[in-house]
């Protein structure tokens, strides 16, 4: 099977895709022409929100993926064959280096990331207690909250299943080795990567975004990968040339 050139295994059990396919809810209909006789589990990510509202697009991504018989999963399971698949946005704590640089790194994801220019908060996107928060464009401490209560939600599910038959999808990165080479120490990685190392262990595989490099690791048990094709060039071709469009993973 091919879409613009990408080459889709036709043995695949289902595809998934972990976010940052297009903004809106244009990446859930490009996924079911794309794949059509093929399950798909989506996750949301951060660039699916731009120019969309924080809340009311994620209410809109849930009933275009019903519509089109896809798995659209916001702090969600879906079992399939066995498995279960736990998938979220995640976003990030903003402590990839620790509490003492939160505060740093928090500022310069606000004042260097589209995130944070992009993507529009409505009052009712913002929780109780953050009543200085106005509504307009996104702030750090908004999706510092939307990964606390994400990671939250992780912590309670995989703790009631084995790892053996658990897939958790997210479109940020869950661990330190998530940080491509190049980034390392980047005051902006920690808008990408946070350090979930306590969750190793507890799933079989861990797919994600976000970054715009190849992974594929081992942490405690957990296998970790990572298959983006990162920007396409107008003049062809894409950004990460390690993308693989036919990968194949089993578990």
């Amino acid at each position: 099977m091919e879409q613009d050139g990408q080459c889709i295994d036709r043995d695949a059990d289902l595809v998934v895709l972990a976010g940052d396919i297009d903004e809106g809810t244009r990446g859930l209909r490009w996924a079911r022409e794309s794949f059509p006789d093929k399950p798909i589990i989506y996750v949301a990510g951060n660039h699916e929100f731009y120019e969309h509202s924080w809340g009311g697009l994620l209410d809109e991504l849930h009933e275009q993926a019903t519509k089109l018989d896809i798995a659209f999963l916001e702090n969600q399971v879906l079992e399939y064959n066995g498995l279960r698949f736990l998938g979220c946005s995640l976003w990030t704590d903003f402590m990839l280096y620790g509490e003492q640089r939160q505060p740093s790194a928090m500022q310069a994801a606000q004042s260097w990331l589209n995130d944070y220019r992009w993507i529009h908060v409505q009052q009712q996107d913002i929780p109780q207690g953050m009543d200085w928060v106005n509504p307009g464009t996104l702030v750090p401490e908004l999706t510092q909250v939307r990964h606390q209560e994400s990671l939250a939600w992780l912590e309670r599910e995989l703790a009631r299943g084995g790892p053996e038959s658990t897939v958790v999808v997210t479109h940020h990165g869950p661990h330190p080795n998530s940080v491509p080479a190049q980034y390392l120490g980047d005051p902006l990685s920690p808008a990408f990567v946070s350090d979930l190392g306590h969750l190793m262990g507890k799933a079989k595989l861990w797919v994600h975004g976000h970054v715009h490099s190849s992974m594929d690791y081992v942490v405690n048990g957990t296998r970790v990968v990572c298959n983006p094709r990162g920007y396409a060039h107008r003049r062809g071709g894409q950004e990460n040339e390690g993308f693989r469009s036919g990968w194949l993973v089993e578990v």
